[in-house]
């Protein structure tokens, strides 16, 4: 990313070296706004000044990684003269990979001469694709930290994700760019430590910096539209509650206060079972404060699995581990135990969905756009649900209105931004912060529970806000300074964040606080550092799996575990009768891991064996746009089908139905039927029979989607078909042809993208005499050396294990 002459990167941006193509428009130069220069010339800076750089940018801009790895190469091909260069970009997210195959160099598809490439669990380079014009060059994209080696310019994403340790990077190569979206990120302190910048962006940056740079030449942004910029600078922001106090209010603050406290009797343990507990219940009330649908509702949308965290279990769980410790940790568990129990009997009565109705109504009302933000899938699918069964909520609301999850909002999957109003469903986990502090939109709303939570939430948004701004001033009085930039004119404005509670409005400022005045947490212990030993997510936005595993009376806090041993000195404790990918000799499958055998290989996915294989990569291929709308049209059938059980309709009826049409159906079976309405299948192999079924069983909403609810089952099926086939053959070791490359020409996509992820370890030993080893630890790849510190001592006759 050096800088001479005509080479840096806001040169290549300006002057349409690089270039994008358009759907329906062809390829154009990028339309670079005053932010996207002043970001290219602060990264020009750096890379001159061999100055590692972090940007804080508070934005839910998903290229701008990707666009600046490219930007990256055009500069150096221009300074150079030569197509042989390297860029690295780690990035967990799949449509950056999409993105680059977009952008050119002139007239001429960059990735034809440059093609993408991915690094194997070795670090070695591999080509994905074959391009025709070859030049040695090669744009490195990768979502482990850990394989990173060296390759040239290094743009890290660290919006949303959990990259790991930067500091050995930070050593090996000084051309590092790291992004992320919020104050809050640790590795800013570890870049400083090591030398480097922080270049933060915060609201009312984004007033000044909206403009386009050159107006007659605006044909897309290339960090981040003006509208967006301009939305986040002039956001209101408000925080709402119910007009009556609420239990549901005093439940969440009772055991807010009672998950201090057992941090507080827990602290500086080093019992990683007991630390992956608390982090578990962190999370367990974090969920319950986004939801605002009942619990039940939630749960019935979980995926089921051995780590299912399911709201209807947190009290269970959170006694099994209490009646497993002893003294004061017992009585702070028991604590806690009791304050799950008042949140779910409080949440039934749904006090928060009112605000919910009120405002979707409003907004489908007025002829907006708007968004919901809740936790998670679960969340999406519950909520939404609720919205279309409420006598109160318009018809066609969602053709205007999404329900998304946070994390998509964050990792830039939610398009059509901005969009006129948000709402956030409750307080948020301190690393999506900056969504409260700078929404993708003019209004923002955050429903709360009643006055405690209502506080909460808007000491998040104003503390974010200053946060921001408070980066912005040492960006202008420091890091301008340093890297002898253009100076930086700061804007300061007080964040205008109120709460209404009842009919009282009052400014954040002065919300009353309570003793421990974070709003993110309730305890100062650091469980976080605790828990990446176990090789845990170190993210207080990650749902952690519960501490107990087992069906209805069966809660334990530690489980029986088997030792599996790895040739690169790993290991991993597995559940006997866990399921994992197993290949012996040619053969593969999926098998019981108490069937492993020295010389078997295990196939893993980040690292664990907590997820099945090919749910991960279609999870992954979910998030790009192209593929959206197919999973939206998948789960519009689902959801049309499932109905066919309480409508009185036999499968033989329909059956008879669908064959006596004027343009019968070639199926025979009403079990056939029966697979579609239960979901055992993915719907019809016919596209037709879609339209055959609408028909049959009169649902006139499944007749007018029909034709593209068949297409999006034809494709979806296709995509299954081609990911299971290179799946195994990645697995196997099978060579596949070229014309297995792409999963399909329209998503542009290459199955190995999707399998980066995947690893293969060749097991050296199994220890199958089983321990006792607490859950949190089953399926996650940690050193071998740290299993002794998992299984507990021998105890004397008598004594109590405690977890």
């Amino acid at each position: 990313m050096a800088t001479k002459g005509w080479s840096g990167l806001s040169d290549v941006v300006r002057r349409g070296k690089l270039r994008r193509r358009v759907s329906g428009v062809g390829v154009r130069k990028f339309g670079a706004t005053r932010f996207d220069v002043e970001l290219l010339e602060a990264i020009d800076a750096a890379s001159a000044r061999e100055v590692p750089l972090a940007l804080v940018i508070p934005l839910p801009a998903a290229d701008t990684p990707i666009a600046l790895g490219a930007a990256s190469l055009v500069a150096q091909i221009v300074r150079t003269n030569s197509l042989d260069v390297t860029a690295t970009v780690v990035s967990k997210r799949l449509s950056q990979r999409a993105a680059y195959d977009q952008l050119y160099i002139d007239s001429h598809r960059l990735a034809d001469f440059i093609p993408r490439a991915r690094l194997t669990a070795d670090g070695e380079v591999e080509v994905v694709g074959g391009p025709a014009r070859d030049r040695a060059g090669r744009l490195i994209l990768t979502s482990d930290m850990d394989r990173v080696s060296g390759h040239g310019a290094l743009v890290v994403d660290g919006t949303a994700a959990d990259v790991g340790d930067l500091e050995p990077r930070l050593r090996q190569c000084r051309d590092l760019v790291y992004i992320t979206d919020t104050p809050f990120d640790s590795n800013l302190d570890a870049i400083r430590e090591a030398g480097g910048v922080v270049w933060a962006f915060d609201p009312p940056s984004f007033r000044d910096l909206a403009a386009p740079f050159n107006p007659s030449e605006a044909t897309g942004e290339f960090a981040a539209s003006s509208e967006l910029l301009h939305a986040t600078a002039m956001a209101a922001r408000v925080v709402r509650a119910p007009e009556a106090a609420t239990s549901l209010d005093q439940a969440l603050s009772g055991t807010w206060k009672a998950l201090g406290r057992l941090a507080a009797v827990t602290s500086g343990s080093e019992n990683l079972a007991m630390t992956h507990a608390v982090r578990w219940a962190w999370g367990v009330l974090s969920t319950f404060s986004l939801s605002v649908t009942t619990p039940a509702s939630y749960d019935a949308c979980v995926r089921r699995g051995p780590f299912s965290v399911l709201l209807g279990d947190a009290t269970s769980h959170a006694r099994a581990v209490s009646r497993q410790s002893a003294g004061a940790t017992r009585d702070a568990w028991a604590v806690v135990a009791d304050g799950f129990a008042d949140i779910y009997e409080a949440a039934r009565d749904r006090p928060k969905f009112a605000l919910v109705q009120d405002w979707v109504r409003e907004e489908a009302g007025q002829h907006g756009t708007g968004v919901v933000i809740t936790r998670n899938q679960s969340a999406v699918a519950a909520l939404t649900a609720d919205l279309d069964e409420s006598p109160l909520v318009p018809h066609g609301w969602a053709e205007r209105i999404r329900v998304v999850s946070v994390r998509d909002l964050a990792c830039g999957r939610v398009s059509g931004l901005p969009v006129s109003s948000m709402l956030i469903t409750g307080p948020l986990p301190r690393a999506y912060a900056s969504l409260l502090a700078a929404p993708a939109a003019t209004r923002l709303l955050v429903t709360a529970a009643g006055e405690w939570e209502a506080g909460r939430a808007a000491r998040q948004a104003r503390t974010t806000f200053l946060a921001l701004a408070e980066l912005r001033v040492k960006t202008a009085t420091e890091s301008a300074v340093r890297l002898g930039t253009h100076p930086i004119v700061v804007r300061p404005i007080d964040p205008d964040v109120v709460a209404r509670l009842d009919t009282t409005v009052v400014k954040a400022a002065d919300v009353a606080r309570d003793v421990n005045d974070s709003p993110w947490e309730p305890f100062g212990l650091d469980v976080l550092k605790v828990l990446a030993r176990t090789g845990a997510i170190a993210s207080d936005a990650a749902e952690t799996p519960p501490p107990a595993r087992g069906g209805d009376g069966d809660s334990t806090a530690r489980v029986d575990a088997i030792t599996v041993e790895f040739a690169d000195g790993r290991a991993m404790l597995m559940d006997p009768n866990d399921v994992v990918y197993r290949k012996r000799q040619k053969n593969t499958r999926q098998v019981a891991a108490k069937s492993l055998q020295v010389g078997d290989v295990v196939a893993l996915v980040d690292a664990a064996a907590r997820r099945n294989l090919f749910d991960s990569i279609i999870d992954v291929l979910s998030e790009l746009p192209t593929y959206a709308p197919l999973a939206a049209l998948i789960a519009f059938w689902h959801e049309r089908v499932a109905r066919v059980s309480s409508s009185g309709w036999t499968y033989r009826e329909i059956l008879a139905a669908m064959r006596g049409n004027a343009d019968p159906t070639t199926i025979t079976s009403e079990q056939t039927i029966g697979t579609w309405v239960r979901g055992n299948s993915e719907g019809p192999e016919d596209a037709d029979d879609v339209r055959r079924f609408a028909e049959a069983v009169r649902d006139t909403e499944l007749l007018r989607r029909a034709g593209p609810v068949g297409k999006a089952l034809c494709t979806n099926r296709t995509i299954h078909r081609t990911v299971g086939r290179w799946l195994t053959g990645q697995i196997t070791g099978a060579c596949m042809d070229d014309h297995d490359a792409l999963i399909d020409p329209a998503l542009g996509i290459h199955v190995a993208d999707l399998l980066e992820a995947v690893t293969l370890h060749q097991v050296t030993a199994v220890q199958a005499k089983p321990v006792r080893v607490p859950a949190s630890a089953i399926g996650v790849l940690i050193e071998q050396s740290a299993i002794p510190g998992l299984t507990p001592p021998q105890l004397a006759r008598g004594e109590r294990s405690l977890i």
